[in-house]
């Protein structure tokens, strides 16, 4: 027998939009259906959502600061002068710096790669920084996925070494803003430019592109450059999906973009990457989330992440090869100390003090502050509540905060700013630093800013799913409409669609090393037949075998890739037998 894990949910279209890109496009209801509820207001719409042109990306210079930036940088190229690139630990961080390192080579010069140690150092501009900037003698330094919760230290460098400063963030500012030679942050309170969501690196690579036209002397750039532009987009797209970033509006087409840039790299750290994960067909937002993001967060959060720079800078693939066998053993420590935090905290978080609750708060002594943020995830996950997990070390508490789409992360630290000694990000994610005496009024001005955002018992559990679906709806044409839905991820993600009394045509069976996966045709009353695969279903496999027995699934539709031919499969979500 089986049950469904969570009440299901299914969301709910606005009719006049489905009706106008059905009768205009002549979509399926179900396509249509499908990007009504991606936010497409319209056929006009449509039209670019589908296409992912990079012609509709909006031009560099549309953001605050980054012509004075653009100026800077390429003087500095032209000139040879010392450019420091100072990022942050994450992968965003990681994929920045290499970017812009990778931007200065491909101009002939050489810049100072450096990301400050998570330990040691901290997160942003800190003395860290001020001392790589006396160290290296830098002329040019500029951030990247940092810095505009400076605290200061931007004009400090400029004022006491003649360093120039540029920062490139995308997170929400705090407070008084950095003063020095320019600020390129989408979210900055007085820059136009129109998509607030890109990631650091899209920042980055924005910098890079304006770079670009100023060397050149007008909007056509090299063929040098233009190449170098295109091939980035593959750390756009790993650093986009790694930070959670929405996919949608210029994330989505640089993913886009990127992902078909990551299958052709030349950059052997890139390469050493995709091939440790296996990844020789086509490649997916989610393997980067799941396969790549993953490897290349550990470096950041249980050592130094220069080890990724060292990574994605590799010169041969000999140098990448051996870079990525230390980065591996670094994430198989962090999925240990992940592995044991997850277990004790998801027991916690399902008491019963914690039921009537709108968030978690959980805070420990010795905990590794690299793994928090995965953690957090996992809480939320779990319970559909936000979350922050708070690892205190040497009489400090440095936590990871993760959220629901409900909730703006960085509202919420600003709600809670004077029980912290720092804290900042953006809506899905955040992070902060507080004195450990403060955790349990910290945990409750948390909670009451939650409970003020979201009506009591709105966060409970649920799986909620796009519509109904008959198996044979789920023809070619369907899933070729699909595949230019992509790239799935936050703000746009795959499709969930209700199969009611679905039967196995023949018994299912497993598969893998240990058996754990199951696979079998799938038909429904409508006669129509699909592949359905369940993923670690194996203790399903006595009800899916019953002879006879029908069921409700909710299930994924996926357009894969082999060969160059598609390959529609049905991906078990949840199901119940009947």
């Amino acid at each position: 027998m089986l049950t469904a894990l969570r009440p299901w949910q299914c969301r709910q279209p606005p009719a006049d939009v489905v009706a106008e890109l059905e009768h205009e496009l002549r979509l399926s209801p179900l396509a249509a259906r499908l990007l009504a509820l991606r936010g497409v207001q319209g056929a006009e719409e449509a039209g670019g959502f589908l296409a992912r042109r990079l012609a509709d990306l909006h031009r560099p210079e549309l953001m605050r600061g980054i012509g004075v930036a653009a100026a800077r940088f390429a003087r500095a190229i032209e000139n040879r002068e010392r450019i420091l690139i100072h990022g942050d630990y994450d992968v965003d961080g990681s994929t920045s710096t290499a970017l812009l390192a990778q931007f200065v080579r491909a101009c002939s010069h050489e810049a100072i790669a450096w990301i400050p140690h998570r330990r040691i150092d901290g997160y942003g501009l800190s003395e860290a920084s001020l001392l790589a900037v006396q160290e290296h003698r830098a002329q040019l330094m500029i951030t990247v996925d940092c810095g505009i919760a400076d605290h200061g230290f931007a004009r400090r460098i400029e004022q006491e070494t003649g360093c120039a400063v540029v920062i490139t963030d995308h997170h929400l500012p705090q407070g008084t803003l950095p003063d020095c030679t320019a600020v390129c942050n989408p979210n900055h309170p007085e820059c136009p430019y129109p998509d607030k969501h890109l990631a650091g690196v899209g920042v980055a690579w924005k910098l890079a592109w304006a770079t670009a036209k100023v060397l050149c002397g007008g909007d056509k750039v090299t063929d040098r450059l233009r190449t170098f532009l295109l091939d980035s987009l593959s750390l756009v797209a790993v650093g986009t999906v790694a930070d959670c970033a929405a996919l949608v509006g210029e994330n989505r087409i640089m993913v886009h973009h990127g992902l078909q840039a990551l299958m052709r790299t030349t950059n052997p750290g890139l390469m050493a990457l995709r091939e440790h994960a296996r990844l020789d067909q086509e490649i997916s937002a989610t393997d980067v989330g799941w396969k790549l993001g993953p490897l290349l967060n550990a470096s950041g959060r249980l050592g130094s992440a220069m080890a990724n720079i060292r990574l994605l800078t590799a010169p041969s693939e000999a140098e990448a090869k051996a870079e990525l066998a230390v980065i591996i053993t670094e994430n198989e420590e962090r999925k240990r100390l992940t592995m044991l935090l997850t277990t004790e905290l998801l027991a916690e978080a399902a008491g019963a003090q914690y039921q009537a609750l709108s968030s978690l708060v959980f805070a420990g002594d010795g905990w590794h502050a690299g793994v928090v943020g995965i953690v957090a995830s996992r809480l939320v996950e779990a319970f559909g509540k936000p979350a922050a997990v708070i690892a205190i070390q040497d009489g400090i508490g440095k936590g990871s905060l993760r959220s629901i789409p409900q909730i703006h992360l960085g509202h919420a630290i600003d709600a809670c700013r004077p029980l912290l000694i720092k804290g900042g990000g953006h809506a899905m994610a955040a992070g902060l630093t507080i004195q450990p005496d403060k955790v349990d009024a910290f945990r409750a001005a948390f909670e009451e800013h939650i409970a003020r955002k979201v009506p009591a018992g709105s966060l409970a559990p649920r799986t909620e799913y796009d519509g109904e679906a008959a198996i044979a709806e789920l023809d070619p044409e369907f899933f070729a409409q699909l595949r230019g839905m992509g790239p799935f991820g936050v703000a746009n993600p795959e499709p969930i669609l209700h199969i009611r009394a679905a039967l196995f045509v023949s018994r299912p069976r497993l598969f893998g090393k240990e058996g754990g996966h199951l696979r079998g045709a799938l038909s429904d009353a409508g006669g129509g037949m699909r592949e359905f695969l369940a993923w670690r279903a194996k203790e399903h496999f006595p009800a899916f075998s019953a002879a006879g027995s029908r069921f409700d699934f909710l299930v994924r539709p996926q357009a894969g890739m082999w060969r160059g031919e598609v390959q529609p499969r049905l991906v078990f979500v949840d199901g119940k037998s009947l």
